[in-house]
């Protein structure tokens, strides 16, 4: 065999070699989400501090969902009342017996579809889309008026964490900033990390 035929069949290996590997569909699925090209530094800033806060909500909201529907599991396995438990905090929060668990249990499902609405949100901000904020502000919104719908003010003023009120804030808030700094960057404005250049 040549050393033209040998550099061949080498490249045919290590191409068929690269196409088995899950590396290639994962850039795949990577440039198909968030695109091919990469944002300015305030732009990635700005996802990876929504992205954080956003998947610390996300894997509670799971957490919590598998808690609940996993209670006769952990009874049996940990000797943990959990459905005891959730009851009491209920009645003290001013539900009916019985009632606060379902209502719980179903916030955390729909909870999880909000963050997901906000994770495409996400993604169009990456992508520098304006219409980022509908999916943003809409999935944030509903999340926190299903939580006062469904479990009252006295549960988030209550059950919910210093921590989450300040990191909801923030996510919001600076993403909020983000938002009024890209409108005004897709008017034809300069952005700069500071503010806008009105000169640009």
């Amino acid at each position: 065999m040549s050393e033209e035929e040998q550099k061949k069949v080498n490249f045919r290996e290590e191409f068929e070699a690269h196409l088995n590997s899950p590396l290639p569909l994962l850039m795949r699925m990577r440039n198909f989400i968030f695109g091919k090209e990469t944002p300015d530094t305030y732009t990635k800033f700005s996802f990876f501090l929504a992205l954080v806060i956003w998947l610390i909500f996300l894997i509670w909201s799971v957490l919590g969902s598998i808690a609940i529907r996993m209670r006769e599991m952990i009874v049996d396995q940990k000797e943990i009342n959990v459905t005891e438990m959730i009851e009491k905090r209920g009645i003290e929060l001013g539900f009916e017996p019985n009632a606060f668990i379902g209502r719980l249990e179903a916030f955390h499902a729909l909870s999880i579809g909000f963050w997901l609405v906000v994770f495409i949100g996400l993604v169009l901000l990456w992508r520098k889309n304006e219409r980022f904020v509908y999916f943003f502000f809409t999935g944030c919104g509903l999340y926190l008026l299903f939580m006062w719908v469904m479990l009252g003010f006295g549960y988030y003023s209550g059950d919910t964490t210093f921590f989450d009120k300040i990191a909801f804030a923030i996510m919001v808030l600076h993403t909020a900033v983000y938002a009024y700094f890209l409108k005004r960057e897709k008017s034809g404005q300069k952005l700069n990390f500071f503010g806008v250049d009105e000169e640009g």
